[in-house]
């Protein structure tokens, strides 16, 4: 008997549509909340490292600025009387870096890494930075730094861009020409320095103290070495 008008209508697909639904519909559902998830966590993921991102951002930007603010110690800033204090030249010795504390500059000039405050480092101070560490890689000699020596401690007098060069590549000592100032109620350094005459290389000693040696490099041919004039090129006062 046909169906009237009004009493509904035959779909005859419809048994074979639910038969692909009943067979596919979990699987497809299940891909789709398995899809969903991971969307979502994936998403949850960026928005976390992008707020990590921007942490780390501040606190090395931050940790950057303070070191471009915090500047080298003065010794005058920390001995006064300094200036009246009896000198002692000492010779050319091997300083262990850690002992170098700061600068005989008054007021600074340097931040902590024995760098020049950011504003001072022009287009001749980069030529003098490049050329020292080009020396460095090539092992040529370079001549040895001029210390002030209070107690135990030491202050570049000259040679602040050597030192920051030797810190930066994991130095522990290097060459200067020391001399010891000797203050009323600072305990002079018990390391025993000796005049440099009667030491075993004293000449070579001599020559560092020139320029023309370094007992802490390797010695090389003489077109290997480089003199505080060729690292000084365009003088400038914070070398």
């Amino acid at each position: 008997m046909r169906p009237m008008l009004g009493e509904g209508i035959i779909v005859r697909g419809a048994t074979a549509l639910s038969s692909v639904e009943r067979r596919f519909g979990l699987p497809m559902n299940l891909l789709i909340r398995t899809l969903r998830w991971v969307l979502a966590r994936l998403a949850a993921f960026v928005v976390v490292f992008a707020a990590a991102w921007s942490v780390w951002r501040r606190l090395t930007g931050s940790t950057r600025r303070a070191a471009d603010r915090a500047t080298l110690p003065s010794l005058y800033d920390r001995y006064p009387d300094a200036t009246r204090a009896a000198r002692r030249p000492v010779g050319v010795r091997t300083v262990p870096l850690d002992l170098i504390v700061g600068t005989v500059r008054h007021p600074s000039q340097n931040t902590a890494d024995f760098l020049p405050l950011p504003r001072l480092r022009g287009r001749n101070w980069q030529g003098r930075w490049q050329r020292i560490n080009l020396a460095m890689d090539r092992l040529q000699t370079l001549p040895p730094v001029n210390l002030e020596q209070i107690g135990d401690d030491y202050y570049v007098e000259d040679g602040h861009n050597r030192v920051a060069a030797a810190l930066r590549t994991g130095g522990v000592e290097i060459d200067a020409d020391v001399t010891q100032l000797l203050l009323p109620g600072v305990q002079p350094s018990n390391r025993g320095w000796t005049d440099a005459s009667s030491l075993v290389g004293g000449e070579e000693l001599r020559q560092a103290a020139q320029g023309r040696h370094s007992r802490t490099v390797e010695q090389r041919q003489e077109v290997d070495e480089l003199s505080r004039a060729d690292l000084l090129r365009n003088d400038d006062p914070r070398q």
